[in-house]
């Protein structure tokens, strides 16, 4: 009775150590799925400013580009003129205040002018989580393929070419002739 009762015992102890060890890992996984939450989330910022920063760079190339082609375009040779012409009067031009960053949305073209083209995107190679889920479906519910027939081999060479059983020889048996 003693035996059994440390018995008892030790088997309590080592499922209280267990019962422990599977609230620690629990809480461990919880802890780890917060972190894979937050990175998460970390990703999709930087994801976002990383497109709108491709985005402005798109926009400034495309106006900087516009920009010299219609320099290229307009820059004509200036007719010489036989009087000399008066400087006219100026209007005094106050600097544009910097708008801020995170005031709203930065148009990357400026007013007035035609927005660039947007060049579709080329097509995912990878499939979505539903379309292999269907062909998997599909493949599952389909009859299994039909393989060719059998080839026929007449039993007399079947037999020949199959190599006669190994056995060990025992004590008990005496060895047999290679001519039987």
């Amino acid at each position: 009775m003693a035996t059994n009762l440390a018995t008892m015992q030790r088997l309590k102890a080592a499922a209280a150590k267990a019962a422990a060890r599977a609230a620690s890992a629990k809480e461990q996984v919880r802890s780890a799925k917060a972190l894979l939450k937050q990175a998460r989330k970390a990703f999709k910022v930087e994801k976002k400013e990383a497109k709108q920063a491709r985005r402005k760079v798109e926009g400034a190339a495309a106006t900087l580009a516009q920009e010299r082609m219609s320099k290229a375009v307009t820059t004509t040779p200036k007719p010489t003129s036989p009087k000399p012409t008066s400087p006219k009067p100026t209007a005094r031009k106050r600097p544009r205040k910097a708008a801020p960053l995170a005031a709203g949305p930065v148009s990357s073209a400026p007013k007035g002018r035609t927005p660039k083209p947007k060049v579709p995107k080329p097509p995912d190679t990878l499939r979505s989580a539903a379309d292999v889920a269907k062909s998997v479906i599909e493949r599952l519910h389909s009859p299994p393929p039909v393989l060719a027939p059998a080839a026929i081999i007449p039993s007399d060479l079947a037999v020949a070419r199959e190599p006669p059983p190994a056995e060990s020889p025992s004590p008990e048996t005496p060895p047999r002739d290679a001519e039987s």
